[in-house]
């Protein structure tokens, strides 16, 4: 049997317009309001797994250690303006409010003695006091995901790392100076959370290969990094015009502004995003302060205590400088 294949155009067919979807009038009124149901059940998603969340959380062995001792030991600066500067800032309130809803799930606390003990870290220490257990969780200015070795909740604060120049300078094009930079002084065994200035600075130069930015000179056949021990000595070299800018975060700027003078540059490398950390062995302490913070930002206390403090944080994702 012969088979024959009909070849030729197939009748079109009438094409039905359809109408984009609206938001907007009359006919957009059943769309808003699955949208808004979408949204309402969401929200009621989250806040049920967070009401599970914290009570399971509550029950852990950390917490019970914390509730034996009686009060929430928690690692905090004294030198940073905003964050924690003599018993006041952001970082002491969140201390705060993390003791007393930890220890609001112990019969045994009545609420007449204070749940928190602060206790004073530098970026030197905090790292060694997490680990030796002699503070139960860090609300110091540490980089969130920095190290394997912590637990950490989501960010409370964006903080802006940028180049820093010498003052009239600061719309200078970043290529082909000299940079200084805070020497890392971390470990294998010991982090320091100032070595998130030089990590960040490495980042920058690999993604910006032909900018020409020198971090070293040679001596005597031996080359040498632009890099110093301290903050003083930073400021010090850049004043000087050993090196051309410096890298350094806003919070810092903010700290030593009125005591250097310098501008600061419009070129970024990045955001710091700090976080509460707790050891990588008491997971729950930093979960619970995630939950915490879910809820400050939810009904606005965060940003009121950002207004309290002056703090300008920058939350949002930022691409370094091309």
């Amino acid at each position: 049997m012969k088979l024959f294949v009909r070849r030729g155009h197939r009748p079109r067919q009438k094409k039905h317009g359809r109408s984009l979807l609206t938001f907007k009038g009359e006919e957009g009124k059943r769309p808003r309001q699955i949208l808004i149901g979408v949204g309402a059940l969401l929200l009621l998603l989250l806040l049920m797994s967070v009401f599970r969340a914290e009570p399971s959380l509550m029950s852990s062995a950390e917490v019970a250690t914390v509730h034996d001792n009686g009060v929430l030991r928690v690692g905090v600066r004294t030198d940073m303006p905003g964050m924690a500067y003599e018993g006041e800032g952001l970082e002491i309130e969140l201390a705060e409010m993390l003791a007393e809803r930890i220890l609001s799930y112990d019969a045994a606390w009545t609420g007449e003695r204070d749940a928190v003990e602060l206790v004073p870290v530098t970026s030197m220490t905090v790292a060694s006091k997490l680990n030796d257990g002699s503070i139960d969780v860090a609300i110091a200015m540490m980089p969130r995901n920095a190290t394997s070795a912590y637990s950490y909740s989501s960010a409370y604060y964006g903080d802006i790392c940028r180049f820093v120049t010498r003052p009239g300078e600061g719309g200078r094009v970043i290529k082909n100076i000299k940079i200084g930079y805070l020497q890392s002084a971390s470990t294998s065994e010991l982090y320091v959370p100032t070595a998130c200035f030089s990590a960040r600075l490495s980042a920058y130069l690999e993604e910006h290969p032909d900018d020409g930015l020198i971090t070293t000179y040679k001596y005597n056949e031996e080359t040498i990094s632009y890099a110093y021990a301290s903050f003083d000595e930073l400021f010090a070299a850049l004043q000087s015009g050993e090196v051309d800018a410096i890298v350094m975060s806003d919070l810092y700027l903010d700290k030593y502004e009125g005591t250097y003078e310098f501008d600061r540059s419009e070129t970024i490398l990045g955001v710091y995003s700090y976080a509460i950390a707790s050891a990588s062995t008491a997971p729950a302490l930093a979960s619970l302060g995630d939950i915490m913070l879910s809820e400050l930002r939810e009904d606005g206390t965060l940003d009121a205590l950002y207004q309290k403090y002056g703090l300008h944080p920058q939350l949002e994702s930022v691409t370094p400088n091309a």
